[in-house]
C-alpha cells in the first residue's frame, strides 16, 4: 500500500509491472517520479532493486521516514484542523520535511497537496469521529446524532484504532439500512462518518512501513532531484509517470512535456524505458491501455468519460 499520493498508479501498479516484468529480466528499475511509491512498491517486494526519485521533497522524506525510520503514531494519529494545515502548507519551513508530506498527502483533498481535505461544515463530524475512535470520547458525536449506546460501546471495546474505525463505519452502514433515523442531517452524519478518510491513508503509510526488512532496504534508493538529474545505471529499467498534459498541476510547477519526451528518446537508445500518459508522441508505441478514473482531472467526469491511460515505449524496442 503505497503513499496517497495525487495521481497515484496504486489501483493500476500490478498491472504494469507484469506487462514490464514479462519483457524485461529482473534488475534494477528506476522510477524517475515515484511519487507515492506505488509501482517502486511492487518492484521491490518482487525483487528488483529500486532507485525511487521525486522532485517533491516533502514526499520523498515522508517515504524515507515511513520505510526507514517508521512513524511516531502518537504524531501522525492526531487530528489536524484546518489552521494546522493552513500554516504547514504556507510555512514548511517551519516543519520537518516529512512532516509536511504527510500534512500534504493524507490531510488534503483528493491527494492534491493544496486544500484542507474537509468543508468547514464536515470537520466538526469528523474530528467528532476521531475524538470516540482515539479517546473513547462520544460527547461530541453524540451532539451531532444519538446514535444507542450499545453501539457505542461496541466501538469502544475494540482493541485497536483500526478495527474501532471499521466498527464505526460498520454501525454508520447499518444504521442506515435500519433507518432508524429518517431525518436528513442525521443521514448526512452518518454518511460522513462513514469515512474517516485521513484514517485510510494513514493505514497506507502503516502497511508501507512493513518493508522496513534489510534484505528489502538494501535494494532500495531513495532521491529528489529532477528527473535528468538521476544517474541511470547501465541495463536498467527506466520507469516514468510524468505529470500529464492537460491535467492540474503538481505543486512544483509548470513541467516542460516537449521536453521530456526528448530526454525518453535519449535515453531509450541504451535503456528500455517505460512511460504512462494518456497520450504521446508518434515515435513511442502503446502496450498496455486501460481505464482508471484519476484525481488529476479537472471537475467531475464519469468513469466511463475518463482517457485511456496508456503504458508507451518508443518504437525502436518494440519486437518486430
Amino acid at each position: 500500500m503505497s503513499i496517497p499520493y495525487l495521481g497515484s498508479k496504486r489501483k493500476s501498479c500490478n498491472m504494469i509491472y507484469r506487462i514490464i516484468n514479462l519483457r524485461e529480466q529482473k534488475g534494477t528499475l528506476v522510477d524517475l517520479f515515484c511519487g507515492g511509491f506505488a509501482i517502486g512498491e511492487v518492484f521491490l517486494k518482487n525483487g528488483w532493486k529500486v532507485i525511487a526519485n521525486d522532485k517533491n521533497k516533502f514526499v520523498i522524506a515522508l517515504l524515507d521516514k515511513t520505510i526507514n525510520k517508521g512513524l511516531d503514531e502518537n504524531i501522525v494519529t492526531q487530528f489536524v484542523k484546518r489552521e494546522k494545515f493552513i500554516d504547514v502548507i504556507k510555512n514548511p519551513n517551519n516543519y520537518e520535511d516529512w512532516f509536511v508530506g504527510f500534512i500534504m498527502c493524507v490531510w488534503s483533498f483528493g491527494n492534491n497537496q493544496k486544500g484542507y481535505m474537509f468543508g468547514k461544515n464536515v470537520e466538526p463530524i469528523k474530528k467528532a469521529g476521531y475524538e470516540l475512535i482515539f479517546n473513547s470520547n462520544e460527547t461530541e458525536l453524540l451532539k451531532f446524532i444519538k446514535i444507542p449506546q450499545k453501539y457505542i460501546d461496541g466501538i469502544k471495546k475494540q482493541e485497536n484504532w483500526h478495527k474501532k474505525r471499521i466498527a464505526l463505519r460498520t454501525v454508520c452502514c447499518n444504521l442506515k439500512a435500519k433507518r432508524i433515523f429518517k431525518d436528513m442531517p442525521s443521514l448526512e452524519c452518518l454518511q460522513r462518518l462513514e469515512s474517516l478518510q485521513s484514517l485510510q491513508r494513514l493505514e497506507c503509510l502503516q502497511s508501507l512501513q512493513r518493508l522496513e526488512r534489510m534484505e528489502r532496504l538494501e535494494r532500495l534508493e531513495i532521491y529528489s532531484k529532477d528527473y535528468k538529474e538521476i544517474e541511470i545505471p547501465s541495463g536498467a529499467v527506466v520507469y516514468a509517470d510524468p505529470p500529464y498534459k492537460g491535467t492540474a498541476t503538481y505543486s512544483e510547477g509548470n513541467f516542460n512535456h516537449d521536453e521530456f519526451w526528448e530526454y525518453c528518446r535519449k535515453l531509450s537508445k541504451t535503456n528500455h524505458v517505460y512511460i504512462s500518459e494518456y497520450h504521446a508522441p508518434s515515435d513511442f508505441i502503446s502496450i498496455l491501455s486501460f481505464n482508471q478514473k484519476s484525481t488529476l482531472q479537472r471537475g467531475a467526469q464519469l468513469h466511463n468519460n475518463q482517457p485511456q491511460e496508456k503504458l508507451f515505449i518508443h518504437k525502436s524496442k518494440v519486437e518486430k
